[in-house]
């Protein structure tokens, strides 16, 4: 298949996410239309929907691509180029009216993600990147923090839809970092609080089970802005797994309070 600029790439991956993000904007008014809820999650028509607007952005530009969406896992041919799909990243956030949700978008070649945008519509902002130039907010590049110590640290982390009775360990890391830090903050987003790691605003984000299509853009933003990220696949569940990002110096840290040595 013929190479394509990352620029093209890119700004594909922009207007797909913020055509997603407008229409999940512009309908809020159905946010508690749903097509299945559980405990502590729930899965809304316009998820599909703006799902399905972005599949509509990319195809138009460039259809002999793949699509891995989360609201659409579909077992196809492999392609060289595969898009990497979340609508509404924050979906509780969104049902519930809290602004705190966006739209990611990510393309990877044989696996390496090449391009991303993250689209939080409420503040109008838009994160992106590409592999050959530095992470960007709104047009500006942006940083990842150069904090020194964990204590003097604020760290995003998140509590897994699939917590139940058995998850006493993950609350045990919850405390360990709760205590290890200047502060923690859960907001329920993965792709924007990576994304504000990117930028400075958080010294770090902790997620025990998230998905690729979670941080496949964030986390491609994040480390063109200087962060690590780290990325653990959790066994016997497709696209799963764990994530640490932060700044060179608290990375071991948290390495450490997220999986500690036995």
């Amino acid at each position: 298949m013929k190479k394509i600029p990352l620029t093209h790439l890119l700004d594909t991956a922009i207007c797909a996410a913020e055509a997603a993000g407008k229409h999940a904007l512009a309908n809020k008014h159905r946010r508690e239309e749903s097509n299945e809820t559980f405990s502590h999650d729930i899965k809304l028509v316009l998820d599909v929907e703006c799902q399905k607007i972005a599949e509509a952005v990319i195809a138009s530009e460039l259809p002999e691509h793949g699509i891995l969406g989360e609201e659409d896992i579909r077992k196809a041919a492999p392609h060289e180029y595969e898009w990497i799909i979340d609508p509404i990243d924050g979906t509780m956030n969104y049902t519930h009216g809290f602004p705190y949700w966006c739209a990611s978008i990510a393309v990877r070649q044989n696996e390496q993600v090449l391009a991303g945008c993250v689209y939080a519509p409420e503040f109008d902002e838009y994160y992106t990147a590409h592999i050959e130039e530095p992470a960007k907010l709104n047009g500006q590049f942006i940083h990842a923090s150069e904090t020194q110590h964990l204590h003097e640290a604020m760290i995003f982390t998140g509590i897994s839809k699939h917590m139940d009775a058995a998850s006493e360990p993950h609350f045990d890391r919850f405390k360990e970092l709760a205590l290890s830090t200047q502060k923690i903050r859960l907001n329920g987003s993965a792709a924007l609080d990576l994304c504000h790691v990117a930028a400075g605003n958080s010294d770090g984000y902790v997620e025990t089970h998230l998905y690729l299509w979670d941080h496949a853009a964030a986390g491609l933003i994040a480390e063109q802005a200087g962060a690590i990220v780290s990325i653990y696949p959790l066994q016997h569940e497709p696209h799963a797994c764990s994530v640490i990002c932060s700044n060179k110096n608290l990375i071991e840290d948290l390495r450490e309070l997220t999986f500690p040595k036995a």
